[in-house]
């Protein structure tokens, strides 16, 4: 796991906005469980505006990284960070 993707991690187990959410990792990505009732076409919509914010927080080298979101066991879409 890199550094990146657990600051990362990090960052979305302890912000407010990203309360409900189970954050795993899966080797070099994000896998990411929201509420059950989240509007996943909405969510995927604003999924960048969200976490967007945050990414100059990032302390570590910049690499891709792959977020897995989800509210039941598969996966509803896939948002690539570079």
């Amino acid at each position: 796991m890199s550094k990146y993707q657990l600051e990362w991690k990090a960052l979305l187990q302890k912000e407010k906005t990203f309360k409900g959410w189970k954050i795993r990792s899966s080797g070099g990505d994000l896998l990411i469980r929201v509420p059950e009732e989240t509007d996943m076409d909405v969510l995927q919509m604003q999924f960048s505006d969200l976490i967007g914010p945050f990414a100059p927080l990032m302390k570590s080298p910049k690499g891709t990284l792959k977020f897995y979101v989800g509210n039941s066991a598969e996966f509803d879409f896939i948002f690539t960070l570079n």
